[in-house]
C-alpha cells in the first residue's frame, strides 16, 4: 500500500490535478475520512467488549475503509492503465490478510463458517460498491476528479500502514511471547 501510494497514486494525482495546494487539500480529506473511520471504530469498542465486539468493529472498520479503495483502482485506470494494475494488485494483495483478520476473528468467537463468510463477503461488496459506483459514473469522471479520488485513496491506505499496520508489525516483531492459539472448535 506504502509503495502504491507513493509511487503511483500520489504522483499520478499531482501530474493531473491543478496544483499542489489542491492536491494537499485532498490529501488531507482524505486523512480526516480515515480519522473519521478511526473514530467511529474507538466508538463501537467502548460499547463492544470481548471478542464478540472485536468482530464487530474490524468488520465494521474494514467495510468502510474498502469502499474508497474500490474507487482506486477504477479512478487509477481510468487514469493510466499501469496506474490502475498496480493499484488494483496492491489494493488486492493487502485485502487477503483484512479478509484472513475478519475471518479469524469470527472463527475464535464462535462463528459458523457460513456467517463467517457473509461477514467477509460483506466487506468484499463495499469494495466491490466504491467500484461499481466509479465505474457506472464515469461520465462524471474528469481528471480533477480523478486525482482527487487518488489523493484521497492514497492518504488512507498510507494513513492505514503507518499508523495501523506498520506499528502492529513492529509491535508483533519484538513481541518476546509467543502468540497464543485460540482453542480448537471442539475444545471450549
Amino acid at each position: 500500500m506504502i509503495i502504491a501510494s507513493v509511487v503511483e497514486l500520489i504522483p499520478n494525482a499531482f501530474s493531473i490535478d491543478r496544483g499542489w495546494a489542491d492536491s494537499a487539500l485532498w490529501f488531507i480529506i482524505g486523512l480526516l475520512i480515515f480519522a473519521l473511520i478511526k473514530f467511529g471504530s474507538a466508538q463501537l469498542q467502548k460499547k463492544a467488549t470481548g471478542i464478540l465486539g472485536s468482530v464487530t468493529v474490524v468488520t465494521i472498520a474494514l467495510t468502510l475503509h474498502n469502499i474508497p479503495e474500490g474507487t482506486a483502482s477504477i479512478a487509477a485506470a481510468s487514469a493510466d492503465l499501469n496506474t490502475g494494475l498496480a493499484t488494483g494488485i496492491a489494493i488486492g494483495l493487502q485485502n487477503i490478510p483484512e479478509g484472513l483478520s475478519i475471518a479469524a476473528l469470527a472463527l475464535a468467537a464462535g462463528h459458523s463458517r457460513i456467517q463467517t463468510f457473509v461477514l467477509v463477503a460483506v466487506s468484499v461488496i463495499a469494495e466491490i460498491i466504491g467500484a461499481g459506483t466509479i465505474w457506472l459514473n464515469q461520465s462524471l469522471l474528469n481528471s480533477e476528479i480523478n486525482s482527487h479520488l487518488l489523493l484521497i485513496v492514497a492518504a488512507i491506505m498510507l494513513a492505514i500502514s503507518f499508523i495501523e499496520l506498520v506499528p502492529d508489525g513492529l509491535r508483533l516483531i519484538s513481541s518476546s511471547q509467543p502468540m497464543k492459539k485460540a482453542p480448537a472448535r471442539g475444545q471450549r
